[in-house]
Formats: C-alpha cells, sequence, structure tokens
C-alpha cells in the first residue's frame, strides 16, 4: 500500500463524469405536498374555496374572495417513520425471511406565514383588488432509513469495481473507484510494482474484488434526510360581481436539502487479503432557488356551487449541491481510509406543468363539500446545465434526462374534501390519493388522511389540522445489476396549527 500512498497526490478528480445529480433529485424537487394553512391541510381539496392564505400557492383566484385584510400564522410538527423489509439468509436450512426495521424522525417547522391586503371597490361591478404576500410550504424531505440484511449474491465492491473497470489509476473518478482502490477495496488484477520508478507494471485497468460476491456478508445500511421546499408568494387578485374570481402569483421557491449515507459490510466468509470490513460514506448538501407563475379561475356557478381551474408554470430551480465520498477498509492488520475532495456544481431543474380543476357545492348553508383534479407529467423534467457540454459535444444531462423520459409518467392527483359550519365552531376532513410517478407502478404513492377543527371568532380565529401520510417505496442500496430494491413502508404525522386575525 506505500505505493498507492504515494499515487493519491497525483489523483484527477473527475467532477463531470461522477455527478450525483440524476433522475431522483428531479422527481424530488418536482413533487409537492403543500401543508401551508391548517384549514387547507385539513380539507385537502381547496381549488375553488378562497379566502384562505394556502390558495395562493395553489389557486390563486382564491385571494380575490378575501373581504378583509388578515394575518396568518402556521407552526407545524412532523414525525415521520419509514419502515424497510430487509431479506435475511439463514444458510444452515436455507429459510429466506424478512426482517422489518422501523426509523423515526421529527421536526418543527413553518408551514405558512402571510398577509393579505383587501381592498373593496364599492359602487364597482369590480368589487374588490387584493393583494397577497408571505410563505407557504410546499414539501418536507426529513426521512430515515435502515437497513440490516445478510447477502451471499452481490457486494457494493461490485458496484464500485464495474465503475473502475478499464480505467487507469490516474482515470479512475474521484468518488467512487478512486477511493476504493486507494483503501484496497478493489485492486489492480496484477499489483506488481517497479520499485525503481517505483510504480505498477500493469496499470491497465484491470481491477479485482477484495470482497467475493458469493461470500456472506452482513450489510447494514443507513440513509439519513433532512430539509423543506417554501415558497415566498406575491399575489393579486380581483373578484367580479361576486360571480367569477381572477387570480395570480409569482412564486419564489427556496430549496434546501441534505443527506449522509453509510453503508458497511462485515465479511463473514474469507476475503482475498484478509479484508474484515468496508465502509462506503456519502454526504449531500444541496440548496437551490427558483421562480414559477401561477394563474387561476373562479366561477359562482349559483349561491352554492362554484367550479374553478389553475395552470402552473414549471419552476425554474437553480441548484448547487456539495458533495463527497469517503472509504474505510479494515484488514486483519492494519486499516486505511481514504476521502474525496468536495465537489461544487451548480444546475438548472425545470419541473413539469401542472393543471388542476375544481369544484365546490354547499349543503344547507352550513355543509361544504370540495374536490380537487390534478395532472402533472413528471417525464417533463429537464435537467440542464448552461454553456457547458461534454468533450464530444452532447448535453451534460442526456442520458440523466433520457432516464427521466422513460421511467416517469403522468400522475393524476385527487383530493375530497368536507367541512361543517356549527358556529362558531368547524369540523373538517379531507382525502388525498396521489397516483405514482412510475410507468411501471399502477399503485397510488401516497395518500393522505386529514382531519381538523376550528374556531371563528370574526376578528380572529384558530384552527387545528392533522395529517396521516402513508405510501409506500423501493430503495437502491447500490445499482440495481447487483441488487434488487429494498421494499419501504412510511406513515407520516404532521400537525398544524393556523392562528389568523382580521381587520
Amino acid at each position: 500500500m506505500n505505493l498507492k500512498i504515494i499515487f493519491v497526490s497525483l489523483l484527477i478528480v473527475s467532477t463531470l463524469s461522477s455527478k450525483a445529480q440524476n433522475e431522483n433529485d428531479a422527481l424530488r424537487y418536482s413533487q409537492q405536498n403543500m401543508f401551508g394553512t391548517a384549514r387547507t391541510s385539513a380539507m385537502g381539496a381547496f381549488g375553488t374555496l378562497g379566502g384562505d392564505f394556502s390558495c395562493l400557492s395553489y389557486n390563486p383566484a382564491g385571494i380575490g374572495m378575501y373581504q378583509f385584510t388578515e394575518i396568518t400564522f402556521t407552526p407545524s410538527f412532523v414525525l415521520n417513520n419509514t419502515t424497510s423489509y430487509n431479506n435475511k439468509i439463514i444458510l444452515l436450512d436455507d429459510i429466506v425471511y424478512t426482517e422489518q426495521y422501523d426509523e423515526d424522525i421529527s421536526d418543527g417547522n413553518i408551514g405558512n406565514i402571510g398577509f393579505v391586503f383587501s381592498n373593496p371597490k364599492y359602487n364597482n361591478e369590480w368589487k374588490r383588488m387584493n393583494f397577497g404576500i408571505g410563505l407557504n410550504q410546499l414539501a418536507n424531505y426529513n426521512k430515515n432509513i435502515y437497513i440490516n440484511t445478510l447477502n451471499n449474491t452481490s457486494s457494493l465492491a461490485d458496484n464500485l469495481l464495474s465503475v473502475a473497470q478499464g480505467k487507469e489509476i490516474n482515470e479512475l473518478d474521484g468518488f467512487f473507484g478512486s477511493p476504493a482502490f486507494w483503501t484496497d477495496i478493489i485492486d489492480l488484477e496484477n499489483n506488481s510494482i517497479d520499485t525503481t520508478l517505483n510504480q505498477y507494471l500493469y496499470d491497465n485497468g484491470n481491477y479485482i474484488s477484495h470482497v467475493f460476491s458469493e461470500g456472506l456478508k452482513r450489510q447494514t445500511h443507513q440513509l439519513n434526510s433532512n430539509g423543506n421546499m417554501h415558497e415566498f408568494v406575491l399575489s393579486a387578485g380581483t373578484s367580479y360581481d361576486e360571480k367569477i374570481y381572477l387570480g395570480a402569483t409569482v412564486g419564489i421557491v427556496g430549496v434546501e436539502y441534505s443527506e449522509i449515507i453509510k453503508h458497511r459490510e462485515d465479511i463473514l466468509s474469507d476475503t482475498i487479503n484478509n479484508l474484515g470490513s468496508f465502509e462506503y460514506m456519502q454526504n449531500l448538501y444541496a440548496s437551490g432557488e427558483g421562480i414559477n407563475l401561477k394563474v387561476g379561475g373562479i366561477y359562482r356557478v349559483n349561491e352554492n356551487i362554484k367550479i374553478g381551474g389553475a395552470l402552473h408554470s414549471p419552476t425554474i430551480l437553480t441548484i448547487q449541491e456539495e458533495f463527497r465520498t469517503s472509504t474505510l477498509a479494515n484488514f486483519t492488520d492494519t486499516s486505511y481510509r481514504e476521502s474525496s475532495l468536495f465537489n461544487f456544481f451548480e444546475y438548472e431543474l425545470t419541473t413539469p406543468w401542472k393543471a388542476i380543476a375544481s369544484f365546490s357545492a354547499t349543503i344547507n348553508k352550513n355543509i361544504i363539500i370540495s374536490g380537487d383534479y390534478e395532472l402533472i407529467d413528471y417525464s417533463t423534467s429537464n435537467l440542464n446545465v448552461r454553456n457547458y457540454r461534454n468533450a464530444d459535444g452532447t448535453e451534460i444531462f442526456t442520458e440523466e434526462n433520457n432516464t427521466i423520459n422513460n421511467i416517469y409518467q403522468k400522475a393524476e392527483n385527487i383530493r375530497l374534501g368536507f367541512e361543517m359550519k356549527m358556529e362558531p365552531f368547524s369540523l373538517r376532513a379531507g382525502y388525498t390519493r396521489n397516483s405514482s410517478p412510475l410507468k411501471d407502478n399502477d399503485e397510488p404513492s401516497t395518500e393522505n388522511f386529514s382531519f381538523g377543527t376550528g374556531i371563528n371568532y370574526g376578528s380572529y380565529y384558530f384552527d387545528l389540522a392533522y395529517i396521516l401520510t402513508q405510501g409506500n417505496d423501493k430503495y437502491q442500496m447500490y445499482n440495481e445489476e447487483f441488487i434488487n430494491a429494498t421494499d419501504l413502508a412510511y406513515t407520516n404525522h404532521n400537525l398544524l396549527i393556523t392562528l389568523g386575525f382580521r381587520y
């Protein structure tokens, strides 16, 4: 290993060939599960109801229904649980059984803070011109995943080997192949050394793994992610004769996301060169900002029925990422650790268009039922780097954008809401079904069940909402060429409290 230590100072890091940005990032920042205020969160479907600050990020025509100036503030509290189902192999009787692991993470955040100014127009068919400014939470990225399994068919070392294969030492990428080589997880097939020149005689891109794929090994894998997406909104809306409501919002989106992955393999059978265990660590931090436009309209068919629609432009996000990896290999008599340099990279993501159709009906003046239909085509997401191309002239993200187009599809999301008013109290409930963005999955990706209550004293009000989100997913520890995805089930609990003042 002495020669490897000499070589490390000559390492060339190829950041573009090892970029972390892919279809997973495109989907993460394109999906939203708006929290906003407690009333909207409790009912779920709010596209034609208006008069609530969350509508500025959903159907901005709702701002035209405000008849008073209003201030709202909503703290939110979330508890996310993720269950992984791991196959374990018992070689004595050839039994394969599934064991589950639960991981929780909790957090507090701001669901909403907003101000709406209502400007009545008396003796005019255009009844008012309202303006709004504030913040709505659009997504929460807090998640813990823990996987603990026995494996005798593959290793992460196989994946690292495939990345390195065919490249000479100074051509190894700085995040996967190179750290694996300098910690001796993988090695040259023939590592004979010319001591006079102090170099390898057979630096020809042919490598081997020090881990037997068929050897028994315990794999533990942890992912911890944190972050959220917020939208700062600037909105304006009006009402024509209390029949037609129109509105528009300029949304300035802010994203923050961090992720730590730790993968460990304890070798339970013979290995080359007495390798006892190894670890792979990956750190990712991303932040970004973007802009979008939302327009909407609501039509009051009669005293009891309203219909409406909204169109959201793509959000053009500029994202800055910091990425780093490290490896640790423990041998019988020594250990080796290697860390990559920090990779700083900036790119653009264009999220899909979104279209929303809505209705609501009032029954006996005290019961409201509402429904929203939302259409979003995730296959149109696009990654881009301005004014830069690969050496062969192709766009940087050609492969990733082709993958986005091939695996994602149009998603149809349905929301239903209910509210019963018993002045000054209100009871609310809602249901949301988000269809899967994946072409090969017909099952819903998430379902929300929400409940809430409120007290309205005119000049001030208090709302409370609870949202239960359930869904299933799959998680790929490393390349699907070597291992099947792990099944995940997650259950998220979200509590929101809104305090509002009118004058």
